[in-house]
Order: structure tokens, then C-alpha cells, then sequence
């Protein structure tokens, strides 16, 4: 049960400590009665404040925007006609350079121009790593593919 705190005026208490009853008492008799009863300014039980609020809003709406018109519209999309689409603007023969190829590192995200073997913020190699023909990425180091048995370029250091 949770604890409410009254302030009243010095006739009121010295009604209530008049009484048998303890004061705690009187009083959840008092509030259980008024809010049990249908008096002026009780709350009705039919709803909360958000459906009195909601009710208040919907009467000030209807209140605005009065009668409405109901408006049916329909639609018919039966054509014969073949459509096709607009071809847009003519292509014209110059061919566009592509612009140039701006990326990022893997590790840190740093933004890498084309000339960069390492990434100048953390280090991490820049260019895409070595892949076999069978798929399998490549570490500089092997000689031979440990998937399907290939040489690597990096054989190819050793042969000279």
C-alpha cells in the first residue's frame, strides 16, 4: 500500500481525530467514497485520460472540419495500345574516363589513392590479395597453393 500525505485546515483535522477510527482510516474511507460515488467532479469510470483526451480531440476535429464529402474514384486501365518506353536522351559517341578509383583500407577505413602499396595510417597491405585459379587467397610466402597443389608467382622468385 503506498503512503499519501494530507494537508488540511486545523477544523478539519480536529474532525477527524474526533472520530474512532485512525486517521489512515477516515481518510481511505473518505477517498473510497468519493471515488465510488457519481458526484460533480469525479472521474467517470467508463475510460482513462487518454480516451477522454481521444474523445476531445475527435469531437474538436469533427468540430473543424465538419461533414465530410465522400469521394469514390475509379480507376480503368483497359488499353489496347502497346506502350513501350522512352528511349531517353541519345547516347552520344565519347566515351567517358572513368574516373579515378578511390578506396579504403581494410583495417582502419583510411582513404587510399591508387599509388599506395601499404596504407600510410596503419600499414596493412593496399592492393587485393593474390588469389589462386582455384579461389583460394594466397600469402606471399607459399610457393605452391596449399588447395589445389599451383605454383604462385612467388615460385617463380626462387627459380632465379
Amino acid at each position: 500500500m503506498s503512503k499519501i500525505t494530507f494537508r488540511a485546515d486545523d477544523d478539519l483535522v480536529a474532525r477527524i481525530e474526533a472520530m474512532d477510527a485512525s486517521k489512515s482510516e477516515v481518510m481511505r474511507e473518505a477517498l473510497r467514497a468519493y471515488f465510488g460515488s457519481d458526484s460533480v467532479g469525479a472521474p467517470t469510470g467508463s475510460g482513462s485520460l487518454d480516451t477522454l483526451i481521444t474523445d476531445r480531440i475527435d469531437e474538436r476535429i469533427d468540430e473543424r472540419l465538419g461533414n465530410g464529402t465522400d469521394v469514390n474514384i475509379t480507376v480503368s486501365v483497359e488499353d489496347d495500345r502497346i506502350r513501350t518506353a522512352d528511349p531517353g536522351p541519345p547516347a552520344d559517341d565519347t566515351p567517358v574516363s572513368a574516373p579515378a578509383r578511390e578506396h579504403s583500407c581494410a583495417q582502419c577505413g583510411e582513404t587510399l589513392d591508387d599509388d599506395h602499396v601499404y596504407c600510410p595510417n596503419c600499414g596493412e597491405k593496399a592492393d587485393e590479395p593474390a588469389l589462386c585459379e582455384c579461389g583460394v587467397e594466397l600469402r606471399t610466402d607459399w610457393a605452391f597453393c596449399p588447395s589445389c597443389g599451383r605454383r604462385t608467382p612467388a615460385a617463380d622468385v626462387l627459380d632465379r
